[in-house]
């Protein structure tokens, strides 16, 4: 695998689906409020994505008193070990200015059958020290949410691997150097988006890891498949699903 240097040194992957819902039904009211189940790290990070969407104008400016810590494309970490990027200050610019016209956004409310899917994404790689969205069965996160309900709209998965702060991990996303998409920003700053799953977990490789799942909407189904025992199921194909942008980490 080849080992990215990002913005505060999280190696991070994003990938999305758009398509018709594997579901019957067309709208749904948001699930309930899962967040009593989250750990400390997984409720972290939701409520810091939250925070952005309701106030980019906050986050923009947390953005801004990055720069004295860049020097060319070299990035001087918290550590005070120097990293290199791959775009520089012009990277976070141009987020700044993202988040400057952005509008605020409504929260991502947490769901119970994200989380689900996002765990056994976590609970693959702990063991097997893979990155990226692809699975050791193979799955995809579209495949891997199947067992746990069915989705509306767009659904799309962002990934983390390093042991750092929930805001050091959004900031990161924020900025998404070397992603010419931008697509870690697009997913966590969309309207699109409405109901997320987050699961937090050790990495072999980098320390930890967290995975972010979200959707437009989301409708549990009842299931006794496990995280740790996910296999293919014979749920309806989508239709119509594509990748809409993002770019998978390097190997």
């Amino acid at each position: 695998m080849k080992v990215r240097f990002a913005v505060l040194f999280v190696v991070a992957s994003v990938l999305t689906f758009a398509g018709t819902a594997n579901s019957q039904t067309s709208k749904t009211q948001p699930p309930k409020n899962t967040s009593g189940s989250m750990s400390e790290p997984e409720r972290d990070l939701l409520n810091e994505i939250n925070q952005a969407r309701a106030n980019p104008q906050l986050y923009a400016s947390y953005l801004e008193k990055l720069k004295p810590l860049f020097s060319g494309k070299q990035y001087k970490s918290a550590n005070g070990a120097p990293l290199m990027t791959e775009e520089g200050w012009t990277a976070v610019d141009e987020a700044i200015r993202f988040m400057r016209s952005a509008k605020p956004l409504g929260p991502l409310n947490p769901s119970r059958g994200l989380s689900l899917a996002a765990m056994s994404h976590v609970k693959d790689q702990s063991g097997s020290g893979n990155t990226g969205h692809q699975g050791s069965n193979r799955m995809m996160i579209e495949d891997r949410v199947k067992p746990f309900g069915n989705w509306q709209g767009n659904i799309g998965e962002n990934i983390t691997y390093g042991n750092d702060s929930a805001r050091e991990r959004l900031l990161t996303w924020l900025i998404d150097d070397g992603f010419p998409s931008r697509g870690h920003r697009n997913r966590v700053m969309s309207g699109d988006y409405n109901v997320a799953g987050v699961s937090c977990g050790s990495h072999p490789q980098y320390s930890a890891m967290c995975v972010l799942t979200l959707a437009g909407g989301f409708m549990d189904v009842p299931t006794t498949v496990t995280p740790a025992t996910t296999t293919k199921t014979s749920s309806p194909k989508l239709n119509n699903s594509k990748a809409t942008n993002g770019k998978p980490t390097k190997m």
